[in-house]
C-alpha cells in the first residue's frame, strides 16, 4: 500500500514537473516563432499560407497548434496538411496539394480546375503548368483526370478537352479523340493500345473515334 502511494505521488510530482517546465519553455522569447517553412506545395505560396495561418505574435513552437491547423486544412486547394516544430523558432507546415487537371477559361481569365472542374485558388503562372486547356465542365475535367491516372504519356500529349453533347473530344495536334464522357480506366487503356497500334501501321488520321470500343473508327485517314 505504502509502495502504491510513493509511486502515485511520484508520478503526480513528474507531471507537475514536466507541466511547469512546458509553461516555462512557452514564456521564454528564444522559443517564439519567427519563420514558416512551407513543405511539399507546388502551388501554394508562401506568403498565401502564412496569411491563412494568422500565427498570433509572441507565439511559441510549444504553444498548441491545433487552431493553425484548423485554419491550414480550410485552405482551399489543400488536401491534406500536418504541422510539425522545429527548434528554436520555426513551425513546419506540411501540405498534399489538390493537383489541377486543366486549365480553363472563368472570367476573361485562366484558372486551374481540378477532378471536378472546381476552380483553384492557385496561380497558372506560378510556377509555369503544362496542362491542356478544357472546357469549365465537370465532365470533361473528370475525363481528364481519369486519363492521367491510367495514362500520363497519352495524357500530356492532350492539348484541349472539350465536351460535345454527352462525349468529350481531346485534341491532340495531330488530330481528335472522340471518347464516351463516362469512359472507364479500361477504356483509356483500350483506346491507347489501339492508337499506339495504329500508330505502328503508319496509318494517319484527323479523328479517331473511341466511343463504341473495342471498335476504332478512323476518320480523314491518309499519310
Amino acid at each position: 500500500m505504502k509502495k502504491r502511494l510513493l509511486f502515485g505521488f511520484g508520478a503526480i510530482a513528474l507531471a507537475l514537473l514536466a507541466v511547469g517546465g512546458l509553461r516555462l519553455l512557452r514564456s521564454l522569447s528564444f522559443f517564439r516563432v519567427r519563420r514558416l517553412e512551407l513543405v511539399g506545395a507546388r502551388y501554394l505560396t508562401p506568403r498565401d499560407a502564412a496569411a491563412a495561418l494568422a500565427v498570433p505574435s509572441g507565439f511559441s513552437v510549444f504553444d498548441n497548434t491545433g487552431v493553425l491547423l484548423r485554419r491550414a486544412r480550410a485552405l482551399t486547394g489543400v488536401l491534406e496538411v500536418r504541422i510539425g516544430r522545429r527548434l528554436p523558432g520555426t513551425l513546419r507546415l506540411v501540405v498534399r496539394e489538390v493537383e489541377p487537371v486543366a486549365l480553363a477559361e472563368r472570367g476573361g481569365r485562366l484558372v486551374l480546375v481540378d477532378s471536378l472542374a472546381r476552380t483553384l485558388p492557385f496561380d497558372p503562372t506560378r510556377p509555369a503548368v503544362d496542362l491542356p486547356l478544357a472546357d469549365a465542365d465537370s465532365v470533361v475535367a473528370g475525363l481528364l483526370a481519369r486519363l492521367r491516372e491510367t495514362d500520363p504519356d497519352f495524357y500530356a500529349r492532350v492539348e484541349r478537352g472539350s465536351r460535345i453533347q454527352r462525349d468529350v473530344a481531346l485534341d491532340l495536334g495531330r488530330g481528335r479523340v472522340l471518347l464516351r464522357a463516362g469512359a472507364t480506366s479500361e477504356e483509356i487503356r483500350d483506346l491507347v493500345s489501339g492508337a499506339e497500334a495504329i500508330d505502328r501501321r503508319g496509318i494517319g488520321w484527323r479523328e479517331l473515334d473511341a466511343r463504341y470500343l473495342p471498335r476504332l473508327i478512323l476518320r480523314g485517314k491518309g499519310g
